[in-house]
């Protein structure tokens, strides 16, 4: 069972509150529940959209609405250009007080779930007056549809917790112990303030800019923290230059990028995936911080606890890549599902060592650190050069030890995370003659579709043919996928590459690391780009393979 509905009005006019209600109430019942929310950027003049997908089996998302409640001719004329809109339900009654609901009350009805549930969950929420008119609003938009359309009325399993992706990383955060988040807002990052706020053992700062942002977070990393900030493209510009500092320093931190349009302020509420490049390359002097990429629910948690830890352990700056998508979309979430990581901190020493050397070369190139306070422990974490102790220093034969043990602590890196236990990639169908590469939220819509077509590929008795390859972890990159790559590259028939940019800068990334410009892969390689604001769907993959 597959259904999609979507409803759109003016900016301003609460008719999330719509969506926020039917989305808590299915999940309840243990449905998989996406809401995707558009909107511009623009104070007045526009249209907030959201649609809510759901499903009794896998998460999806689609062009094609099956049913949309537009509130004037605007929603219908706007979102007609980019979506299909196979029925509408126009707004009737333009006396009933609270028309932001008329949405909930009659897709109570078209689902075919009782109105008391829809009483119960209000009570849950309302009080008073305002809980009365609601009452009096949800018997007279209830009965919008004679009969329904769908029985959605069972609960299939125990109930899920229909949460925002910004809340997940936020909580998660916190539960793998960061104690200090920094952010200046932004679009579509903003939201991780609210979550971090609401928790009093974190301490949060908002700064003027992100250039302050970067800087106290770094400063919290060296008072011994879990820190971690949060922006979106323009304030990342401003917060490279403290991803230098961390590099040069060894102190570490997670930043938060939530790509949107660009470039500069672009188109601020809409979705792309534009600074894959810019994040491998963060600042200047040869600095290549971690770049983890997670796709699903359930790796934003896993993910989040690794790139603590790995700051922690290789002192050394992490960027979480995520997009607009990723970080304002609603999903339905089974916890049960989570399995949570070990806590590591890394070398930190809390005993005083004479004469302490900070910048030890060691045989894993990572060196001890010191909390401040501790008693002959003192050093300076400066951005100038340095010799072991952290002072000043232009020999250039000390130059270039520090040089190579910054970058040998990435060799320690892959030489201890990609193993067995962790791959920088995931692999589902290993067998299939077709792969689509893709990294981020694309790979729900790719995921769907492969399954659909294998299963009717599997009924004619042929072969898997369509399989995806998701990369997690973009730097370092794991060259056991070049591995598997080379192994199969005769009974590979195709790859491709699927992203939200024009420039192919996933396939870029992989045809450098795993040589995908040998003439081996000649004729194979080819792409699907979208770049139009709205994200991958299911029928973008359809019609290019059509095509």
């Amino acid at each position: 069972m597959k259904i999609s509905i979507g409803f759109s009005w003016a900016a301003g006019s609460w008719v999330n509150t719509s969506g926020m209600l039917l989305g808590q109430l299915l999940s309840s019942k243990w449905y998989s529940v996406f809401w995707d929310k558009e909107y511009a950027s623009i104070i007045k003049g526009d249209n907030n959209n959201f649609f809510l997908y759901i499903s009794d089996d896998h998460p999806f998302i689609a062009k094609t609405i099956d049913h949309f409640f537009p509130f004037d001719e605007y929603s219908i004329t706007k979102n007609a250009k980019i979506y299909t809109l196979k029925k509408t339900h126009p707004l009737k009654d333009t006396t009933i007080k609270y028309k932001n609901v008329f949405f909930f009350w009659a897709a109570l009805k078209l689902l075919g779930i009782a109105r008391e549930e829809g009483e119960k969950l209000l009570a849950s929420q309302f009080v008073g007056d305002v809980l009365a008119v609601n009452i009096d609003c949800l018997t007279k938009w209830y009965a919008y549809f004679k009969v329904p359309k769908y029985d959605l009325s069972k609960n299939i399993w125990s109930a899920k917790e229909f949460l925002f992706w910004n809340e997940l990383i936020g909580t998660w955060a916190i539960a793998s112990w960061m104690n200090f988040y920094s952010a200046y807002p932004m679009t579509p990052a903003s939201s991780l303030i609210e979550v971090v706020q609401s928790h009093k053992e974190v301490t949060f700062l908002q700064c003027e800019d992100e250039v302050a942002v970067s800087m106290v977070m770094l400063w919290a990393k060296f008072a011994g923290k879990r820190s971690m900030c949060g922006t979106s493209g323009g304030g990342f510009a401003l917060m490279t230059e403290s991803i230098s500092f961390s590099h040069q320093a060894e102190l570490g931190g997670v930043y938060i990028l939530s790509q949107r349009d660009g470039p500069s302020t672009g188109t601020p509420t809409y979705t792309g995936q534009w600074d894959l490049n810019y994040a491998l390359n963060a600042s200047f002097g040869e600095t290549y911080p971690i770049v983890l990429a997670p796709s699903t629910f359930e790796e934003w948690y896993n993910l989040i606890w690794k790139a603590l830890n790995r700051s922690d352990i290789y002192q050394h700056p992490v960027i979480f890549l995520v997009d607009k998508q990723l970080s304002e979309w609603y999903i339905s979430v089974d916890k049960s599902k989570l399995v949570s990581q070990q806590i590591l901190r890394g070398k930190i020493n809390t005993v005083g060592i004479e004469w302490y050397k900070r910048y030890e070369t060691t045989s894993d190139w990572i060196s001890p650190s010191m909390l401040p306070g501790v008693e002959n422990g003192e050093f300076i974490a400066t951005s100038y050069e340095h010799d072991e102790y952290g002072t000043t220093n232009e020999d250039p034969i000390i130059k270039k030890q520090q040089l190579e043990k910054r970058f040998k602590k990435m060799e320690t890196f892959i030489q201890q995370e990609f193993t067995k236990d962790f791959y920088g990639y995931e692999i589902i169908n290993p067998e299939a003659k077709e792969f689509f590469v893709t990294f981020g939220v694309n790979r729900y819509v790719i995921e769907e579709f492969i399954r659909i077509k294998n299963s009717k590929f599997k009924i004619q008795n042929w072969s898997v043919k369509f399989g995806l390859i998701i990369i997690k972890c973009l730097q370092p990159f794991d060259m056991r996928l070049k591995e598997f790559l080379d192994i199969n590259v005769k009974k590979i028939k195709k790859l491709i590459f699927v992203e939200m940019n024009y420039s192919w800068q996933l396939q870029e990334l992989l045809t450098h690391k795993c040589r995908l410009n040998d003439k081996k892969w000649n004729n194979k390689i080819k792409n699907i780009r979208k770049y139009s604001l709205y994200p991958v769907f299911a029928e973008d993959i359809k019609n290019w393979m059509n095509s």
